[in-house]
């Protein structure tokens, strides 16, 4: 898709703005609003985003011209990224088998972990008296989380973090150093996954190994790696959403702690109203016309 230039037969205003100038930072709501005003659809920083929801929903729903794999799988990796990079039936194939360990009821039964790591977080700062929330308490829950669900050392949580944040930090590129931190990474996971597979046992990793699935290791590396990448961090946003939500409106803390039932309420409301990743990245595969 390009824009004529304007005067010409057939020609088409295009918006074009830069996400930096948007006020995201200050105001969420305000941003969105800002990009979905500027029309149906904006060039922004090199992509083209589709603002009205019956447009997104189309193009959601049509992934054979919108394409997860062409917009989510590095060229020439060997790493696949499973499942987000993958369109049906592959992906089709890949939700069966994981909907199962990864949906909300799934956790549930999981519940015992996530509220022992919560309390004994919440706890130590009880005795401190206080918390830096982002730094002590959103960063690290999801990764002991992780560690525990998966079997693994919780003493190595510091050294997965250092390594996740090597190749995930926003940078306009990776050094040298920072492809070496994403290799121990990578190597770490791998020799996760071999050990599972000599010896599996009841964590999640295993369960999912020795599932119907019937996955490679290279698959269960693409899945692990993904989720330490971009999964956690999703949880790290999404409780600081929540603090700051909880920080900036006394009357809502105390509605809550009154009625402890409508947390879960609470809770789903602001995972729909601040999404931790509210951009979904598509590669079209022919020739589309959005917005009329």
């Amino acid at each position: 898709m390009s824009a004529p230039d304007e005067g010409q037969p057939g020609s088409f205003y295009l918006p074009r703005l830069e996400y930096t100038k948007l006020p995201m930072a200050e105001d969420r709501g305000l941003g969105w609003k800002t990009l979905r005003d500027a029309g149906p659809v904006v060039f922004m920083n090199g992509h083209y985003y589709l603002t009205r929801r019956e447009d997104v929903l189309a193009a959601l729903r049509n992934p054979k011209v919108f394409s997860s794999r062409l917009a989510l799988q590095p060229p020439g990796s060997p790493l696949p990224v499973v499942p987000l990079a993958f369109d049906p039936p592959e992906h089709t194939r890949y939700r069966k088998v994981l909907q199962p360990y990864f949906s909300p009821h799934a956790l549930s039964r999981s519940r015992a972990v996530l509220e022992r790591h919560a309390a004994e977080m919440i706890g130590a700062f009880a005795r401190v008296g206080e918390c830096e929330a982002m730094a002590q308490l959103a960063r690290l829950y999801p990764f002991q989380v992780f560690l525990d669900l998966y079997g693994l050392p919780l003493e190595d949580r510091d050294q997965v973090i250092t390594w996740k944040d090597a190749i995930a930090a926003d940078k306009p590129y990776l050094t040298q150093e920072d492809l070496a931190e994403g290799n121990k990474l990578l190597t770490y996971l791998a020799e996760a996954i071999r050990r599972r597979r000599e010896n599996p046992g009841s964590d999640m990793l295993s369960q999912v190994m020795t599932g119907p699935g019937e996955f490679t290791d290279l698959e269960l590396l693409g899945m692990t790696h993904l989720l330490v990448l971009a999964g956690l961090d999703t949880v790290t946003a999404a409780i600081g959403f929540s603090l700051y939500e909880l920080a900036r409106r006394p009357q809502l803390r105390a509605q809550l702690r009154g009625n402890p039932k409508q947390i879960r309420v609470f809770i789903e409301e602001i995972v729909r109203l601040e999404p931790s990743a509210p951009v979904a990245p598509r590669v079209t595969t022919e020739v589309v016309t959005v917005g009329g």
